[in-house]
């Protein structure tokens, strides 16, 4: 398992942080012509860097270092089948033990990361302060990864480290449940738990878009995501079946009013989900996605589909079936899961 947090640089003096945005800007510069190269190539192995010269005062690992990351960046590329090319815009550093040494517990900054072997013989000392995401990890049995990330954008200069552990063996006992996870009830489980509203994004949609209101609310957005998750009752399950919702936001252009797809848009879908699998990876419960199949529209007690049953929140069938929509639908995501999509066809 591998897990990251975020430790701020800013206590570092104003000569040090120059020099970083320094290496920054130049990496940055490299890392570009690397993927000019690769793109007009179109050789995508590790194998480019033999015909590719580029002049530059960084050393000649961290130009190595600069080439693995412009390669992973075309990669993704042509994996999400886009044709443009790419380009790093962002200062950042992606940086191993060949560039860094992590030191803790030295002086009133209790962790200092060393820089070192970029180029012209600089060496940076760059001291920072643990917080509580970072103790917890280090108090959990976690161990620091020998490889970090450097970030530097408006908001100012960050590290992000890497923990790693051994992930426990999956739980051979227990029960299966099925989440749903929704806009104005963020999660709502097979076992009837309600989870999280829709206030947060009103209130997202009340602040000027890049102000420092709006910026602060997104933070916390993402607590209550985090909150939320973690108040699921996982304690005796084995399997988590959950919906593979993909595209939710982009489908809804133009279907629905402006003003209800600007809450849409700050919509934390993926990030729901990948909280929730990093919980069961932690707790040894297996994580299974789903590809959606109309767990909105079958009634979960008879079977039968039928797109009207569902009115706003009530989900009412023929068959006496009344309840929540998002319960009805999670009931149908946990069926789907223990009996196959075929659970979830239409009647014919």
């Amino acid at each position: 398992m591998i897990r990251k947090t975020t430790i701020n640089l800013k206590y570092a003096n104003k000569g040090k942080l120059n020099k970083l945005l320094e290496i920054a800007e130049e990496y940055q510069r490299v890392t570009n012509i690397f993927i000019d190269n690769l793109w007009e190539q179109q050789q995508f192995s590790g194998n480019f860097m033999k015909n590719t010269t580029v002049d530059s005062w960084l050393s000649a690992r961290l130009k190595q270092a600069s080439g693995k990351h412009a390669l992973s960046i075309v990669k993704s590329q042509r994996k999400k089948k886009k044709k443009h090319k790419p380009t790093l815009n962002r200062k950042v550093l992606e940086l191993d033990s060949r560039f860094i040494d992590i030191k803790q517990g030295i002086n009133y900054f209790d962790i200092w990361i060393k820089l070192s072997s970029v180029g012209n013989k600089i060496i940076i000392n760059l001291p920072s302060k643990k917080h509580i995401h970072f103790n917890k990890y280090i108090d959990d049995g976690w161990t620091i990864k020998k490889s970090i990330r450097i970030r530097i954008n408006e908001n100012g200069y960050f590290a992000d480290i890497f923990f790693e552990k051994e992930s426990p063996e999956l739980r051979i006992s227990g029960k299966q449940k099925a989440i749903d996870i929704g806009y104005k009830k963020l999660i709502v489980s097979s076992d009837g738990e309600f989870i999280g509203d829709s206030s947060i994004y009103e209130k997202i949609a009340r602040k000027k878009q890049g102000s420092k209101a709006f910026k602060r609310v997104l933070i916390e957005r993402n607590d209550m995501v985090n909150v939320s998750c973690k108040s699921l009752n996982l304690n005796d399950v084995k399997e988590l079946f959950v919906e593979d919702l993909r595209g939710v936001k982009h489908k809804s252009k133009g279907k629905i009013n402006k003003k209800f797809n600007n809450k849409l848009a700050r919509w934390v879908y993926p990030k729901v989900l990948s909280k929730c699998a990093m919980l069961c990876e932690e707790a040894g419960i297996l994580f299974t996605k789903k590809a959606p199949a109309y767990s909105s529209q079958r009634c979960s007690k008879c079977g039968v589909i039928c797109k009207s049953n569902r009115n706003g929140e009530i989900y009412k069938c023929t068959c006496g079936n009344f309840m929540d929509a998002d319960l009805n639908a999670a009931l149908n995501i946990l069926h789907m899961g223990q009996y196959g999509v075929h659970a979830l066809q239409p009647n014919l």
